[in-house]
């Protein structure tokens, strides 16, 4: 009698609670396109974003999948989401949410092709390495850095923004460079006309 009770009550609770709540995925398909390493990093941000603000950002990836299909998984999905979809086979990537998640961050600015702005599709395009894992990963981490930054709460398994912030800081100091190299230039010209 115990064993059909204990039976029950884990049937009970396997049909009335979400997979997820025992998984802990936020990969939510990789068609062995991501690294063990990157879905594992993804998963603990993922849990520490949806612990802290109740927002569920989740990954999918698809090698022969194409768009549309991995678009309609976002349907499975808790009611404040928000979902990197990128698909090789299709050629596209984008994000999609619920409107409330969506309006935390600023999308046109992930998915610019502009290397200062963008980070998932400057990287795509280098064609250099591993590009799928690296701009999954870059483009998640900016994804939830936006969200905490919005919600006001801090992650500690975030990756955050070092790599942006290092190139930021050596264009400054490389164009900051250029401006002091013209403007002594220009300051020794004007000195030798005085002069001469």
């Amino acid at each position: 009698m115990k064993k059909i009770l204990r039976d029950s009550l884990f049937l009970a609770i396997f049909l009335f609670f979400p997979l997820r709540v025992f998984a802990l995925d936020y990969v939510v398909f990789n068609e062995g396109v991501l690294s063990p390493k990157v879905v594992q990093e993804i998963n603990l941000i993922g849990k520490e974003l949806e612990e802290k603000s109740q927002i569920f950002a989740g990954v999918a990836i698809g090698d022969n999948m194409d768009f549309e299909t991995l678009f309609n998984m976002q349907k499975t999905l808790p009611k404040s989401y928000i979902l990197l979809i990128l698909s090789k086979k299709s050629h596209r990537v984008d994000i999609v949410g619920s409107k409330g998640v969506l309006n935390l961050i600023d999308k046109e600015a992930i998915l610019s092709p502009y290397p200062g702005t963008g980070s998932i599709l400057p990287i795509l395009a280098t064609q250099k390495g591993d590009i799928y894992n690296a701009a999954i990963l870059n483009g998640y981490a900016d994804i939830v850095d936006r969200i905490t930054q919005a919600r006001g709460i801090t992650l500690n398994s975030s990756i955050g923004n070092t790599n942006r912030d290092t190139i930021n800081i050596l264009r400054i100091l490389i164009y900051g460079f250029v401006c002091f190299a013209l403007l002594y230039y220009t300051q020794r010209r004007m000195k030798r006309k005085r002069n001469g």
